[in-house]
């Protein structure tokens, strides 16, 4: 036999075995899939002591049954009210109130002024809109544009085409506003009470600023009597600042702090703020507002000093009292 018969031979072997080695695997991994071809004997029942494991139990399968797919859990009783109140948080505010003295002597000095004190609520007197004695401005809107803030305007005097009254600036949206003039008589001049309502915290609060009269004592202490009428009536928290033209311990305060607390009560450093040192400029705040700070600085401008005080308003309480069925709608009450 030739050399070349023989490698022909070797080779052709050699291919042999690799298609049975390769018949082997495939039939041994294969092996798993095939039925057994011997029948089996049916299984004995086992029978398991009270504390053991049945081993025969089929393992779940991780599928809903039939149905219960469509069933979806019900929240606790309580648990909109409870997420709610876990959700609501206190604010803290910074609120300034200032006689401007109708700007004479530098409106941009009064701006600089203001904002130096990084208010979040401003109360404002003495404020001149179009008045021709004061370069014919809206004092309210430069300020407001002035320091980014909202405004509103309660006009108590009007002359021509200027009017002459108080303003409230608010970074806070303001909701509504409503100016009330106060009661008058001979020699006095007319006065009013302005109110905005301002969202902080998830409820409303109302803020107050009032300029009561200056020369007339009587006149005063009814108006403040007027202005404690219409606070009686809030359901709201309530911040009420202005220029009282009298001293703490007067009869034209009592009727304001037996509702509302002196946010001086927390006060440092000079209290005085009228032309002649006197502390006439007041921030007052209904109980649940808790003042944390006040004080006062001057200003270069006006014949007030500048009064601000921080506040903190607590968290409100507008939350559910009982859960919402399906076709129940939830109300748009703010509180």
């Amino acid at each position: 036999m030739s050399k070349r018969e023989n490698l022909v031979r070797a080779a052709l072997l050699l291919l042999v075995l690799g298609v049975i080695a390769t018949l082997v695997v495939l039939d041994r991994s294969r092996g798993d899939d095939r039925p057994d071809a011997t029948p089996t004997s049916t299984p004995t029942p086992t029978t398991t002591s009270p504390t053991e494991s049945p081993t025969n139990v089929p393992k779940p399968t991780g599928k809903p049954s039939p149905g219960e797919e469509d069933v979806i859990p019900t929240p606790p009783p309580g648990i909109e009210a409870i997420a709610c109140q876990k959700l609501q948080t206190s604010v803290d505010i910074r609120v300034l109130d200032f006689n401007t003295h109708r700007s004479y002597g530098g409106i941009a000095t009064l701006a600089a002024e203001i904002r130096a004190v990084d208010p979040d609520i401003v109360l404002l007197q003495e404020i001149d809109r179009f008045k021709a004695s004061t370069g014919n401005i809206d004092q309210a809107a430069y300020f407001a544009d002035a320091l980014g803030m909202n405004h509103a305007f309660g006009a108590n005097v009007r002359s021509g085409n200027g009017e002459y009254g108080v303003a409230i600036l608010s970074r806070f949206p303001i909701i509504g506003s409503d100016n009330y003039l106060l009661p008058n008589g001979p020699g006095g001049e007319q006065r009013g009470l302005l109110r905005v309502g301002v969202e902080i915290g998830g409820q409303e609060v109302r803020i107050y600023n009032t300029h009561l009269q200056n020369k007339l004592p009587g006149l005063r202490e009814a108006q403040a009597r007027y202005v404690a009428g219409i606070l009686a009536n809030e359901d709201n928290p309530i911040i009420l600042g202005g220029d009282m033209n009298a001293t703490i311990s007067t009869p034209t305060l009592a009727p304001l702090t037996a509702q509302l607390v002196d946010a001086w009560s927390v006060g440092s450093g000079p209290e005085g703020t009228g032309p002649n040192g006197s502390r006439i400029d007041f921030l007052l705040a209904s109980p649940t507002i808790k003042a944390q700070r006040a004080a006062v600085l001057p200003s270069a401008i006006s014949d007030h000093s500048r009064l601000y005080a921080d506040f903190v308003v607590p968290a409100s309480t507008d939350c559910p009292t009982q859960p919402r069925g399906r076709n129940q709608r939830g109300n748009g009450n703010r509180g």
